[in-house]
């Protein structure tokens, strides 16, 4: 009789339900999607990286569009957020945007583990064909907030003259957004020197200052 019991106790122990660690799944998930590409990581082939089985990923996330959708809000987090502090936390907009670019060279030749161009901005910009809904909407939302900021900030230096006069904050806020994601991804690639990288900031930076 105490051996049976021995044994049901043994069972019940192995029968308990695997606590599912949804911040290390979608850390994983982040990498994986981040390095490999969205499209090409079928929801089967995560669930193995993951560890845990197709239901299990269903009942946390909803399904693959809410998994990528936690990947990709987890990189924004990580890697775009610290980016829009440094932006806009400066004393000026020029001391921003500067230092921006100077975080993206010198951090992304820092980390020796990097080799992908930045997971935002590549489907921002080319977005996979799988990509969901969900993730489209978060771009979009995010591209927006941040240019709304970068414009405000642009429209405060030039009543103050810190900027040339004759530049025009529509175009000039559009160009510097997508100038900052050029930086980012070429940075991530490593596709060209720092010194060529810091060349091309000066070039961008240049119009922006007063004559």
């Amino acid at each position: 009789m105490l051996k049976n019991t021995s044994s049901s106790i043994i069972i019940n122990k192995k029968g308990r339900p695997k606590t599912f660690n949804k911040a290390q799944a979608s850390k994983i998930a982040m990498e994986t999607y981040w390095k490999e590409g969205i499209e090409n990581v079928s929801l089967n082939e995560m669930c193995r990286k993951i560890g845990e089985s197709k239901p299990s990923v269903y009942r946390e996330y909803g399904g693959e569009e809410g998994l990528q959708l936690a990947a990709l809000e987890l990189y924004y987090k990580d890697r775009v957020e610290p980016v829009g502090k440094i932006l806009f936390d400066a004393e000026s907009i020029l001391v921003g945007i500067k230092s921006a670019f100077d975080f993206l060279i010198n951090e992304h030749f820092k980390d020796e583990k990097m080799g992908a161009a930045c997971m935002f901005n590549r489907e921002g910009m080319h977005p996979s064909e799988n990509l969901s809904v969900m993730c489209k909407n978060f771009i979009e939302k995010k591209d927006k907030e941040n240019m709304s900021f970068l414009k405000e900030g642009l429209k405060r230096a030039l009543d103050k003259e810190y900027l040339n006069k004759g530049i025009n904050i529509d175009t000039y806020s559009v160009y510097i957004f997508n100038q900052i994601k050029l930086i980012a991804s070429l940075s991530n690639n490593k596709q060209l020197s720092k010194s060529t990288l810091r060349e091309m900031v000066d070039l961008i930076m240049s119009p922006l200052l007063p004559n």
